[in-house]
């Protein structure tokens, strides 16, 4: 705004203009020819930046409505003010200094379209009770204006001739218009002009009803009184321009309205204050004037005091009803709700929590909240509440174990979200769902896609897919059984399932923790050995056949239970490769064994 070259050519006349006026050269009769030819200039200003406002893309229906209603009115003030120029020019004098009756007739009508502007602008009072609030309101403001503003211009209506009357009434009217304006669109939550705009124009309309109604055809303080009613109409220009440099105000639904407006009770405060300065010159009609309208400003205040108490016992009748169903909920809810303050203590947590986990809330209180996961689970938690924390509003979704009251883990499906914006939050906020037995379920099925199911080692599928994802040299056992068809033949099928569980317990036995024993499919097994070389392998096949040398004892037969190891080691990269090599010493062996 500082930058502006519209603002500062405004304030840079203005200000040449008013010091000319206040401190230049020139006979009363010159100034006022010089202030009536200024003003008509300053309304065209105002019509023009009013409409480029209005004109504006981006500004609401209803604000574009109120800124065409002040161009009109800028119009209505060019027509009476130039009326008064002529005058002015043809009539030179310090009389001409007070409006002549079409002028006052053209300002009461340009107040009087802004009064049905202002009263049909839409607002957000959409109930009937927000209504009655706003009218008790802007009532006891408008009883409290009213009494304030005629004892401001009481004094100087002893003063003024008769024909200076119209326009007294008009300042009058011009500072009523004022006030209704502020608090028709400050009390309705739906202001059509922004803040810096408003300033400026109000301002303006008190100065010009306050001082306009002081101008006599006597030229006393002529000098100050033309010079103040110039800044009136600088200031109205201002508004129009300002508005459009903060941009169109944004519409209704995009600002919160107050619940409460002191309006009222300054009005109320500022009639408590005038009462001892009106006492002074004893009782008279004043007086009277200011106690009927302290009586009425307080009778409308109290009432709407009253409607504030009704509707305070109702909010709090809901907001009891409410508390009542949102802690049925929570009481019979099969989820657990938490609540876990910036610091990730928990505050809150939901009676639920004794059902899955078996804590009663009052203990988990004041914990934090990662005390209850599982460390293995932690790698998944963190992480999370990192992304949680991260952005205002963010939701998180996660599976983690949480600890039970009798020691054992329940797997629970957690949402979280990020509440700390919110006033009346400032938390975050989860609900778990238990999923213990989805997951086990799920852990099964993924088992019994990966692993064999009649010796739980891993099968062909897992071990292809270690041995294809390899990073790093690595070995392979091939093991093969000798003779174990004749197990099959003699004994029966038991008997030879009985013989591949104890082979592949044994084989699990011998392999590392970093390796992978597998049945490859009958009675032919494998094991992989990540970063492993010769000597390794060869000690695993060592150790895995000094194993079978112990008999399996089946149907109180102890057999003896001989296999053929080939071993083949090479880099990663050819999985194929490596497990031909690994058969092919195999089938040597088996060779050997047999020749």
């Amino acid at each position: 705004m500082r930058r502006d070259p519209v603002l500062a050519v405004i304030c840079l006349l203005g200000a040449a203009v008013i010091g000319w006026v206040q401190v230049g050269p020139g006979d009363d009769a010159t100034l006022v020819r010089l202030f009536w030819t200024a003003l008509p200039v300053c309304d065209a200003l105002l019509w023009y930046l009013s409409r480029r406002v209005a004109r504006m893309r981006e500004t609401p229906p209803d604000a574009a409505r109120f800124w065409r209603a002040c161009s009109h009115v800028a119009l209505l003030c060019i027509v009476g003010d130039t009326s008064q120029t002529v005058v002015a020019w043809w009539h030179p004098g310090p009389a001409a200094a007070v409006p002549n009756a079409f002028q006052a007739a053209a300002i009461l009508a340009g107040a009087a379209w802004m009064v049905w502007v202002m009263l049909t602008h839409p607002s957000r009072l959409l109930t009937r009770r927000a209504r009655i609030r706003f009218w008790l309101d802007a009532a006891s403001v408008l009883v409290g204006a009213g009494v304030l503003i005629w004892l401001l211009v009481l004094p100087a209506r002893g003063t003024q001739p008769g024909g200076a009357l119209v326009p007294l009434l008009a300042g009058t009217a011009i500072i009523l218009v004022a006030g209704f304006a502020a608090v028709r669109l400050i009390l309705s939550g739906n202001a059509p002009i922004s803040l810096p705009a408003a300033v400026p124009m109000l301002l303006a309309s008190v100065l010009q009803g306050g001082v306009g109604a002081l101008v006599g055809p006597d030229g006393h303080h002529l000098r100050a009184l033309l010079a103040v009613q110039l800044l009136t109409g600088v200031l109205l220009v201002l508004g129009p321009r300002l508005q459009e440099l903060c941009g169109p105000p944004a519409p209704s639904s995009q600002r919160e309205a107050k619940p409460y407006s002191l309006l009222p009770y300054t009005t109320l405060a500022g009639m408590f204050a005038a009462l001892p300065v009106v006492l002074r010159d004893g009782v008279g009609p004043d007086v009277w004037l200011l106690l009927g309208g302290l009586f009425v400003a307080t009778v409308l205040a109290v009432s709407r005091q009253l409607l504030a108490f009704a509707e305070n016992a109702a909010l709090l009748r809901e907001l009891r009803a409410q508390e009542e169903r949102i802690r049925s909920l929570l009481a019979h809810s099969t989820d657990i709700t938490s609540v876990v303050d910036a610091t990730g203590t928990l505050t809150f947590v939901s009676p639920a929590t004794e059902r899955l986990l078996g804590k009663a809330p009052e203990t988990v209180l004041g914990t934090p909240a990662f005390s209850h996961v599982h460390p293995d689970d932690l790698p998944v938690f963190l992480p999370a509440m990192e992304r949680l924390r991260a952005q205002a509003g963010a939701t998180v979704t996660y599976q983690v174990r949480y600890a039970h009251a009798d020691g054992s883990w329940r797997w629970l499906d957690v949402v979280s979200r990020n509440l700390l914006h919110v006033p009346g939050v400032r938390a975050y906020v989860s609900n778990a769902r238990d999923a213990t037995q989805a997951r086990l379920l799920q852990d099964e099925l993924r088992h019994r896609a990966t692993h064999d199911g009649l010796t739980g080692l891993a099968n062909r599928a897992l071990f292809d897919q270690r041995l294809a994802g390899l990073r790093t040299h690595a070995a392979v056992l091939l093991v093969d059984l000798n003779g174990f068809k004749a197990v099959n033949d003699t004994l029966g099928h038991h008997a030879g399932d009985a013989v591949l569980v104890a082979v592949a317990e044994r084989l699990a036995a011998a392999t590392p923790p970093t390796g992978t024993a597998a049945r490859l499919g009958g009675d032919e097994f494998a094991v992989l050995l990540p970063a492993a070389g010769p000597a390794t392998a060869a000690a695993v096949a060592k150790h895995f056949l000094a194993l079978l040398d112990t008999p399996v004892l089946v149907d109180g037969h102890h057999l003896d239970v001989r296999a053929a190891v080939g071993i083949a080691t090479g880099p990663p990269g050819d999985p194929d490769g490596l497990l031909r090599r690994a058969d092919t010493e195999m089938y040597r062996r088996k060779r050997a064994v047999i020749g």
